[in-house]
């Protein structure tokens, strides 16, 4: 199911639920509404009708002991208005509701319409007026008279008996039958419109997002990284867009980079191959043929010359092993170290290794970085100038405030080769005929900017090369 679908149907559904809360609520709102102004209705009748200001109902039937000037006795109990007993017959009586007069014993003294039930909740209430006195309880009630519901209320009378008046409650019920079906007609369209305005706005914001995905499908497909992806917005699928546009880019120049790393690896490993294969070849062929000597010192020039070579593989097949560990690198741990006894170890290190001296100027300086790291960094940068560093000539090493120069009294590196040393296999072309991968500055470059420094090539006062980096003191 796509995004569009799922958008819509929950925005239908939250559509329907709200409108079937809100009508719930109303519902009973009405209801309650409803009732409360059928239960004043019925007190309201039942006061005129004893009060005289309306008709009470006629008697259905005498009572059986009882004359007619008793039943008026009865009459003026209810209609007892100061005097206005005489002007019931002339009030009128409305239709809208049955009113029966009961006598305290529960008989039915006269009624307007249908019988109402005089229960013994009703009998009970009778009884309970001549025992409070003065007060005149009343009750509601629901009942059923053939077949129709009613709403009764049950009054009692100051001189005995009660009177209750009914009203059915059948339009009540069309009206709350009717609001259920307008609720519920309701509820359906606002969810129908909700699902329709959510597929619009699931389409509207999803359209960028389908763009990206045929995007992602075509550089799939293609391995072409240099699809152009449109940032025109500044929201959240804005941001995705550029992220996804600077992934794009990341991975055109990783690919690129690994393609010149191919390139230049290559490059580098066919010259000490080839010197090496054309040792072997003549060496070969110098043991083939048995009329062609060999002296021992033409033998002992060609297998230094293969041992060189050898070296030469080796040692550009350790710095490429280095060279592929950024990843590794950038998990490596971080704590504060003193720059100074870094440099100290590698200086000891490679005075031990060569018959050169070394001149050291260190002041303590606290980094953050990994010691291992930076000690290589530091090994690599007096590998470089001791190749180029004439024999015999010192080495000087001064570190101060994070800083790390090895100077040299080599020929230098010329202003136009200065900002590509420390790139990937790249030599000048005045030291293309001397040993070395190009890959030592290049570890170089990597490890200081793992570490948030930087790094740098100038002339030294010496007329050689001044090579180091800087990290940020803690």
């Amino acid at each position: 199911m796509s995004l569009r679908s799922r958008l819509a149907i929950l925005f239908g559904l939250l559509a329907l639920v709200v409108s079937a809360i809100v009508g719930a609520a109303s519902y009973q709102a009405t209801r309650s509404e409803i009732s409360e102004s059928t239960d004043r209705f019925l007190e309201r009748r039942s006061v005129e009708v004893t009060q005289g200001i309306r008709q009470q109902p006629g008697s259905p039937h005498p009572r059986p002991g009882r004359d007619d000037n008793n039943n008026d006795d009865n009459n003026d109990d209810v209609g007892q208005a100061g005097g206005a007993g005489a002007q019931l017959a002339q009030l009128p009586f409305d239709p809208d509701a049955v009113v029966q007069v009961i006598d305290k014993d529960g008989v039915v003294l006269s009624s307007s319409g249908a019988e109402l039930p005089i229960t013994d909740a009703v009998k009970q209430l009778i009884g309970e007026r001549r025992r409070l006195g003065e007060s005149t309880p009343d009750r509601y009630d629901d009942v059923v008279i053939d077949g129709t519901s009613y709403r009764m209320y049950t009054r009692a009378l100051p001189r005995g008996g009660a009177i209750q008046v009914a009203r059915s409650t059948t339009e009540n019920d069309a009206v709350l039958s009717v609001l259920v079906s307008r609720i519920a007609i309701i509820g359906l369209i606002a969810a129908v419109l909700a699902a329709l305005a959510g597929w619009w706005i699931a389409r509207r914001t999803t359209r960028p997002l389908r763009h990206l995905a045929d995007v992602a499908a075509t550089v799939a497909d293609t391995r072409d990284f240099s699809v152009d992806v449109p940032v025109g917005r500044q929201d959240e699928i804005g941001q995705l867009a550029r992220s996804f546009r600077e992934m794009l880019t990341a991975l055109e120049t990783s690919r690129e980079q690994q393609h010149r790393l191919v390139l230049d690896a290559g490059h580098e490993l066919r010259t000490p191959l080839t010197s090496l294969r054309a040792n072997v070849e003549m060496l070969h062929r110098i043991d083939s043929r048995p009329d062609v000597p060999l002296t021992p010192e033409d033998r002992r020039e060609l297998l230094l010359a293969i041992n060189s070579e050898v070296v030469e593989l080796s040692n550009l097949f350790t710095e490429l092993m280095e060279l592929a560990t950024d990843s590794h690198d950038a998990d490596a741990p971080m704590a504060p170290v003193d720059l100074a006894e870094v440099v100290s170890r590698s200086v000891e290190r490679w005075q031990r290794r060569i018959d050169r001296e070394i001149s050291l100027t260190a002041e303590s300086a606290m980094v953050s970085g990994n010691e291992a790291m930076i000690e290589r960094a530091v090994t690599n940068l007096l590998g470089n100038a001791h190749k180029f560093s004439p024999p015999g000539e010192p080495i000087d090493v001064v570190v101060r405030a994070g800083f790390v120069s090895v100077r040299d009294r080599g020929p230098g590196v010329p202003v136009a080769d200065r900002e590509r040393v420390f790139d990937r296999f790249y030599r000048a072309d005045a030291t293309r005929t001397l040993p070395g991968s190009g890959l030592g500055l290049a570890i170089v470059a990597q490890i200081v900017a793992r570490h948030g420094g930087e790094t740098w090539v100038t002339e030294s006062e010496h007329g050689g090369a001044d090579v180091g980096f800087r990290l940020p003191t803690v």
